[in-house]
């Protein structure tokens, strides 16, 4: 069984791009093997991110996370079964919330502030899906 698991949470210190590329390496060379997908946006200290894979591994790392301490206020925004992944060509794809991003904050929430704690699940996950699209288009898995 698939699920799909989408969280926010703050960083507890500052967020460099050393960071954001160690979480990445991490994810990229660990989630394969696990069969866990997914995409990761961060601005300033907020994360969003959404895990796709089998239920226990999912599980299982979302409870990691919980345990690392460089996150606070680590809040599950949505966690659903699926029958199909949406960021299946990444181990873990990167979107930045950089100012090309501002009118898809826009489109998904009431101001262009990057802030997943004030956001729907449906707006979250619109969100999360055009970036997934953005960055299928460049044939990257990092943008920004």
């Amino acid at each position: 069984m698939l699920v799909r698991l989408t969280y926010a949470s703050r960083a507890s210190h500052s967020v460099s791009a050393e960071l954001i590329r160690d979480i990445l390496d991490s994810s990229q060379r660990n989630n394969p093997g696990k069969g866990l997908t997914g995409i990761l946006c961060c601005n300033a200290d907020v994360f969003l991110q959404a895990l796709e894979g089998p239920r226990s591994e999912v599980n299982a790392l979302y409870n990691r996370l919980a345990d690392d301490s460089r996150h606070k206020d680590l809040t599950i925004l949505d966690y659903a079964e699926i029958s199909v992944r949406r960021y299946s060509s990444w181990s873990m794809g990167w979107a930045g919330a950089k100012q090309v991003n501002r009118e898809l904050f826009l489109k998904y929430s009431s101001s262009d502030r990057f802030d997943p704690f004030h956001m729907t699940a449906e707006q979250i996950n619109g969100l999360l899906l055009e970036l997934g699209e953005t960055l299928s288009a460049i044939k990257s898995p990092v943008l920004g």
